[in-house]
């Protein structure tokens, strides 16, 4: 392990950098698409289902607490390999920007994963940054959202997903279908919706929700992994009340879920997003502030060379299709598809190479 100083922290800023592969466990199964985008000779599916190609975040693991599961690291020249954390916390400016570091200090403020599913998640909710910090000291919660890359039928069903109540539900009606684990009745509350490759939704914190079967998706989010699931069983995995309910008790944690908001189709449609025009002509704004503050991402299409439409911003990069490279002042990042990387607010490169083309999806942490 290299010890981490700001002087090799702020050289390590001023080029792109290649994120190593981050598989985290997690209670439902899946992961093969994963595996298929890497172009794995043997893709399969298991309890790795989610890749953390940016993460400062530790994952909520019971049991699994010492691997500390979800944190980034740094792939080294020499092969060696550090955490992301760690840069950030020497060298917060270089590498997030001094306005960045002045309102959210060395933490990312941003989680993007890969996630591929083969079972349906538990019907859950996420906290808002309010009842965070009221109840978990964080300064957080939890709004994500889903860019479609792929989907696949399991045991014959369609690709979907579960978002948002049917129509308006109690917490008192919601308390007892917890308490009874009855699923059925949970998933029956909630609108099914059918998705295809392309498609892009934002959650917002207290919406109820699940992946269905066969969602392969970019998910970009707020760097927590607070999770309230009102189902104790998932797959093979019986879930403690303390895991689903992060220690609260069942009855405050439900207060997670939002049962004022939208329902019906309204509440699907409020959680559909549309592309919009970039800052360049090569990139789209897949997530925009019209949408969320608290994160934002675009696809950038590269072919032959092609500027960064992003320079000085910090951004995470995920290479969701083709190979090519980033020129730098140093040398080049070379970039296979499946590939994840970080680039410093402080980075000095000149753009984007792919011979053949190349489809890259950066995430941005907020704007402070």
């Amino acid at each position: 392990m290299m010890p981490i100083n700001p002087g090799l922290a702020e050289e390590l800023a001023r080029r792109p950098l290649k994120l190593a592969y981050n598989r985290v466990w997690r209670v439902y199964r899946g992961g093969y698409l994963i595996d298929e985008l890497r172009r794995s000779p043997c893709p399969e599916d298991g309890h790795l289902p989610e890749d953390w190609a940016a993460s400062d975040t530790l994952a909520i693991n019971e049991g699994r607490e010492h691997l500390a599961e979800g944190l980034s690291r740094v792939v080294l020249e020499e092969g060696d390999s550090v955490p992301l954390r760690d840069l950030l916390q020497a060298a917060p400016a270089a590498f997030l920007g001094q306005e960045h570091a002045a309102s959210f200090g060395s933490r990312l403020a941003l989680l993007v994963k890969l996630l591929d599913s083969c079972e349906r998640l538990p019907i859950q909710a996420h906290p808002t940054r309010a009842f965070s910090r009221r109840h978990l000291n964080d300064r957080f919660g939890k709004t994500e959202s889903w860019i479609v890359l792929a989907t696949r039928m399991i045991n014959g069903m369609a690709p979907y997903i579960l978002m948002g109540f049917g129509q308006r539900l109690s917490k008192d009606t919601m308390l007892d279908l917890v308490r009874r684990q009855d699923s059925p009745g949970m998933e029956q509350a909630l609108n099914k919706v059918p998705v295809k490759p392309g498609d892009m939704f934002i959650i917002r914190a207290g919406m109820p929700h699940a992946i269905g079967p066969g969602v392969f998706m970019v998910e970009v989010q707020e760097p927590t992994d607070w999770t309230v699931s009102a189902e104790l069983q998932c797959g093979d995995v019986q879930l403690s009340e303390k895991l689903a309910f992060l220690g609260l008790g069942m009855d405050l944690a439900l207060d997670v879920f939002d049962y004022a908001g939208p329902v019906g189709q309204e509440a699907v449609e409020s959680a559909r997003l549309a592309r919009r025009a970039g800052v360049g002509e090569h990139d789209t704004a897949l997530i925009a502030p019209e949408d969320t503050d608290c994160f934002a991402a675009s696809e950038l299409l590269v072919q032959g060379d092609t500027p960064d439409p992003f320079r000085g911003r910090a951004y995470s990069g995920i290479v969701v299709q083709g190979d090519g490279e980033i020129i730098h002042a140093s040398g080049r990042l070379e970039l296979a598809q499946g590939d994840t990387f970080f680039v410093p607010a402080s980075s000095r490169h000149e753009g984007y190479r792919s011979a053949a083309g190349m489809r890259v999806i950066a995430s941005f942490p907020p704007r402070p």
